[in-house]
Formats: structure tokens, sequence, C-alpha cells
């Protein structure tokens, strides 16, 4: 019978075959794979929660001032988390220890300031305007500013992480720790005497996960980081990095607005209850990119290391393999949930959350394509071709804007969904071409005939 050790020693020597970059991208996916596994684990037992104590109109109440918070959180950012993956891991492969330290610094600064500034200016809009909402809204509102900071920060430290190729340890602190402290908090929300049945008592909550995730995210990057940054001399670039970083906020607030429109539209036109329904079919249609969030999730160090190498060859040989296990996981998705959609939502959320089915089929059409087109925006970030992403998305989150403000008031969730997906497909087949054009690879194995 074969032993535990033995196994390892096998699976070692497999990846090993693999060379040493291979073998860090293999170990990478399955890491990956597991801590989002854990992660979407954990975030259908925190919406089930939610759904459940709220109900759908406090759960849409919840869901729309998080969908503004992700927008606050965009300034405060400035697309550095983006830009820091591809320079971190392009200072650690040619050991600038200076440029990283310089980096590293100028990063947390312009966070830091950003993130005050729009504390201060959201601040002073909810107290001059504050009265235009519901009490319930806008007392969730005043808790959600305390996430501006402490999500930005976060997202940074976690994109220097994975710079470093330490990209199991850069998700960590987001995708198991925060929804496990989170989840955690609202089931003890009644030993310190207060109920779940407000969106600002879920708020306090998010606030308390997000300060352990930052917390554990300084640990980990602190003893992680290479020794020699803390003794190299720190060279700046802050012009360049401006430069850059620019067209990545861009492409971030793009993509945001592709990804929240939808739900802030809702918000504006529909009752509460409407968005929290909608909020349950996001969830769910999620799980088909599931294998692509993974896939950006370890990718992007390793593009820009072998581009940056110039080695186009392992380079199209990596995009390959990954757009066909992508691809493959998101139609078994599609497929499973449009046969069982129904049936679940209503056994996890309950039965007032049954009108979700429609909606989320249609997102899955468009999440489908999405997987389908390969890791378009991340092939063009971390290859220097950040403009064209912004370009791409900029025309999707144009339709987007269009079709939501068109469709939302007059078919509900489901114009939302049909806006959406229509996004999804436009600014994918759009980047797919870029790509293609740009640095000759192909993203997505349904073309793999045509090259």
């Amino acid at each position: 019978m074969i032993s535990f050790k033995q196994i390892v020693k096998r699976v070692d020597a497999r990846l090993a075959s693999q060379g040493k970059l291979g073998s860090a991208l293999i170990k990478g996916v399955l890491g990956t794979t597991g801590l989002r596994l854990a992660f979407s684990g954990i975030g259908f037992l925190v919406a089930m929660v939610l759904a459940k104590s709220l109900g759908p109109s406090g759960y849409g109440t919840y869901s729309w001032v998080m969908a503004l918070v992700a927008f606050f959180s965009i300034p405060s950012e400035l697309g550095i988390p983006n830009l820091a993956v591809r320079e971190v891991a392009v200072a650690n492969a040619r050991k600038d220890w200076g440029h990283m330290r310089g980096f590293l610094i100028w990063a947390h600064r312009m966070t830091g300031v950003l993130s005050l500034v729009l504390i201060v200016a959201g601040g002073a809009a909810l107290y001059l305007w504050g009265d235009r909402f519901e009490p319930a809204k806008l007392k969730a509102m005043w808790t959600a500013l305390l996430l501006v900071p402490l999500i930005s920060l976060g997202a940074l430290r976690g994109s220097m992480l994975r710079g470093l190729r330490k990209v199991i340890l850069g998700q960590l602190p987001e995708q198991v720790i925060r929804p496990a402290a989170l989840l955690a908090l609202l089931l003890l929300l009644p030993v310190f005497g207060r109920s779940l049945d407000s969106a600002d008592d879920a708020m306090l909550a998010q606030v308390g996960s997000v300060t352990v995730a930052f917390l554990c995210g300084v640990f980990l990057f602190i003893r992680h980081r290479p020794p020699e940054v803390a003794r190299a001399t720190p060279r700046f670039q802050a012009s360049l990095w401006l430069q850059s970083c620019i067209p990545f906020g861009m492409t971030a607030a793009l993509q945001l607005i592709n990804g929240r429109t939808d739900i802030l539209a809702l918000g504006m036109f529909r009752d509460p209850s409407e968005v929290g329904i909608y909020r349950v079919a996001m969830q769910i249609a999620a799980l088909v990119i599931f294998g692509l969030k993974t896939v950006n999730a370890i990718q992007g160090p390793y593009v820009a290391h072998l581009y940056a190498t110039g080695d186009m060859k392992k380079l199209q040989k990596m995009i390959t393999k990954s757009s066909q296990v992508v691809a493959l996981f998101a139609l078994v998705s599609v497929i499973l949930i449009v046969l069982f959609g129904q049936f679940f939502i209503e056994i996890a959320f309950g039965p007032e959350f049954k009108d979700a089915y429609i909606p989320l089929v249609i997102l899955c059409v468009g999440q489908l394509v999405n997987a389908s087109m390969g890791s378009v925006a991340s092939l063009l970030n971390m290859t220097g071709h950040e403009r064209d992403t912004t370009k791409s998305i900029f025309l999707g989150a144009s339709i987007n804007i269009v079709l939501n403000l068109s469709l939302t008031p007059i078919w509900g969730a489901t114009g939302a969904a049909v806006a959406t997906a229509m996004t999804l497909i436009t600014w994918n087949l759009v980047m797919r071409s870029k790509v293609l054009a740009r640095i000759g690879i192909e993203t997505s194995p349904i073309f793999r005939d045509r090259s």
C-alpha cells in the first residue's frame, strides 16, 4: 500500500518535471483553488444568514450600501493594487530592491492620503444631503465609511504578496479570514445583545471582519517581504507610477461600473426587496467564473515574468491550459445552475427569493462568455497594455449604463441582468481581439483552431 509520504514525493517529482516556474504555478493553482472553495462556501453561509435574517428588503439595503463602498474604494486605491502586482513582480525578478522599496513607500502614502480625503468628503456629503436617504440606509452608510481605508490598504498588501509570488498568502486575508470573521461576528451578535435585524448591524460586523483581515495581512506582508528590501536605498519613479496607475484606476472604476451599476440602478428605481433578490442571483452566478477568478488571482505575476523575459511560447502554453480548464468548469456550472437553480434558491435562501431564478439564468449566459474568453484583462495589464483594457472596459461600461437606465426601471431585476450580460459579452470579445493584436496570445480555447 502506498504511504502518504510516497504520494507526496510522487507529486513533488511530477511538479518538478514542469520546471521551477511551472511547479510554482501549479502549486499556486491548487492552493488558490482551495482558498476560493473555502471563500465560496463561507460566502454562501454569510449570504444565507444575512438574507434569512434581514429579509429581501434589509438584504437589499445592505447590498446597495456595500456597492457604494466598492465605488468609494476605487478612488482611494487609484489602481495602485493592480500596479503593485506588476511592479513588485518585475522588481523581484530583477532583484531590484531599491525600486521595490521605493514603490512600497509611495504606494502606502498614496493610498493612505486618498482614503483620508474620501472619508472626509463622504462624511461631508452625508452630513449635507443625508436627509434624502431612508434612516436605515443612512445609518449603514455612516458605518460603511470606516471600511474605505481598511479595504484599500488590505487590497494593496494582498497585491504586493501576489507580486512576490506568495499568491496563496496574498489571498488568505480576503478570501478566508475576512468571510470567516464576518460569519463568526454575525453569529455572535446576539451574545453582545445585538440582534441581526438591520443593515447597520450587518455593516458593523463587516467593519469588524475587515479589521481582522487587515491586521492579518499586515503581519503576513512584514513576515514574507524580501529582507534585502529593508536595507535597500529607495528609488522613486513617482511620475511614471502615477502615469501607469491612472489607467489601472480607470480600468478598476469601469470594471466596478460593470459590476455594480445594476445594483445601484435597482436601488434607485425599484424597491429594496428587489435589490436583495437580484443580489442572490449575482451570488450564485459568480460560481460560473470561479475558475476564471482563481486563475486571474495567480497568473498575473507569472505573465509579467514570462513577458519580461520574452518567453512567449511558455506564456501561450500557460494561457491555453488555464483557459481550457476555466471554460470547462464554467460550462458545467451553467448546466447545473439551469437545471437545479430554482430548487437551490428556495432551499438555501427561502421561498421569498424565488424570483431570482430568471435573472440568475441570464447572468449565467454572460458569465459563460466571460469565462470562455480567458484572462484577457490580466494579460493586457501585466504586459504594459493597460490602456487597451481601459478603452475596452469603457465601451462596456457605456453600454452597461445605457442599458441599465433603460431596462431596469421597466423590467427590474430581469432588465438589470440583461444589461450586465450584454456588457460582459461585449467587452470580453473586444479585449480578446486586443490581446491577440498586441501580444499575439490567444486567450480562448474556442478560437484555437483559427491560429
